[in-house]
């Protein structure tokens, strides 16, 4: 029997540390919801899971792009709508004014809602704009649309180019044309004509490209649900099995704790030795 240096007193000591520690991390877990709540518990699972994460982070921000592609794509098609339905009153007006029932005066008349009618054509296509960016002009609507998660041009963006869509120079070709003459509306019906078939295939391909995104943005909601599903296994805390091991501590270290008492008492039986 030895008093110096009590060997049972410094096991049960040492369980009743690990089992602490065991319990303290246990908690952590079921607090959290997380089975990695530091580096040690799984190093090489924290490192896949946190890049999981970030892909998950900028999956998010890939369909807030592809919104925002969606509106830009949706502000371009309604000027091209205004556009288009100008382009009915210029045919119109240019029929009218074709007519030999009316003189000089009236083609005039007729002309000058003509010419207000063609700045105004003139002037969305300068003008309309989304977030500062020119979108409908033929030069200079050049745009990267970043829909995808990584940094490959062929793979994570979208051109938007309206210079592969349409030609809006010389205001669509129509810039010269008046109908102050028979002969002038006559042969404006042909350019007006040209400046609807090129605003409607416009919007046609915009039209195409909004699907597209569209279709884009699906991909990334089931690529985000997969990507968590797996981040999820690697990540969260298994609840059930957590609490299980919780009380399979609690029980181990209510023993440690009761040796740990018989251990510190054990010294003093040899008081019974000397007195």
């Amino acid at each position: 029997m030895r008093v110096s240096t009590n060997l049972n007193s410094m096991t049960a000591q040492k369980y009743v540390r690990e089992h602490t520690e065991s319990q303290a991390l246990t908690d952590s877990k079921l607090s959290s919801g997380d089975r990695i709540v530091r580096a040690a518990v799984d190093p090489a699972g924290l490192a896949i899971s946190e890049g999981m994460r970030a892909k998950i982070r900028s999956n998010y921000q890939a369909e807030r792009n592809s919104n925002d592609s969606i509106s830009l794509i949706q502000v371009a098609e309604g000027s091209l709508g205004v556009m288009q339905q100008m382009g009915s009153r210029l045919r119109e007006l240019a029929m009218q004014a074709a007519n030999d029932t009316l003189g000089s005066q009236e083609r005039l008349v007729i002309d000058s809602e003509f010419q207000q009618l063609k700045s105004e054509v003139e002037r969305l296509t300068v003008s309309t704009s989304f977030n500062g960016n020119n979108i409908i002009k033929d030069k200079g609507s050049v745009y990267d649309l970043q829909v995808g998660i990584n940094g490959l041009a062929a793979e994570d963006r979208i051109q938007y180019d309206m210079s592969k869509v349409m030609d809006s120079k010389g205001n669509f070709g129509i810039k010269n044309i008046d109908l102050r003459s028979k002969a002038g509306a006559q042969e404006s019906l042909t350019k007006i004509d040209k400046m609807m078939t090129d605003v409607g295939a416009s919007r046609a391909q915009l039209g195409s490209l909004g699907n597209r995104i569209t279709s884009v943005m699906q991909n990334l909601l089931v690529s985000r649900e997969n990507v968590s599903d797996s981040n999820s296994k690697i990540r969260d805390a298994d609840v059930a099995a957590e609490v299980a091991i919780k009380m399979k501590t609690q029980v181990a270290q209510s023993a440690s704790l009761a040796m740990l008492k018989i251990s510190n008492d054990q010294p003093s039986v040899i008081l019974k030795l000397v007195s």
